[in-house]
């Protein structure tokens, strides 16, 4: 009797086999016309320690005569470059995107950074050590 069922057991699991394959292969798909309206740079999101924020506050002086402004509320980052606060997000290491924008920023100087280097577009900008 208890072969029987497992043999059954068996059965009913390689019979799904397919169908669970066809659902993966369509999720990618399904997922990717779902994430059309977002911003991409929200799937890379990486998790930020709550001290390395506090670090990367600030205000930085680009070698353009701009002022980058780096500010926490309610629990997310904000860059401002003088056009208004944009949401940025840690996408690993001490590199950070703008959401909904083109802007990237990378930290340097490890746990206490003194200068920052933003991308926008194929612009390259670097910010010296006065924060």
């Amino acid at each position: 009797m208890r072969i029987r069922h497992i043999a059954l057991l068996a059965a009913a699991a390689l019979a799904a086999i397919p169908a669970f394959a066809a659902a993966l292969a369509a999720a990618p798909a399904a997922a990717e016309g779902a994430a059309a309206g977002t911003q991409a740079v929200q799937e890379k999101k990486a998790w930020l320690d709550p001290l390395m924020s506090k670090r990367m506050q600030g205000v930085y002086r680009l070698d353009d005569g701009r002022t980058l402004h780096v500010s926490e509320r309610r629990r997310k980052l904000y860059a401002d470059l003088g056009a208004g606060p944009v949401e940025i997000v840690h996408t690993g290491g001490d590199r950070f995107e703008a959401v909904g924008g083109d802007l990237r920023l990378n930290f340097e100087g490890g746990p206490f950074p003194y200068a920052v280097v933003l991308e926008t577009g194929p612009d390259r900008r670097v910010a010296s050590s006065g924060r």
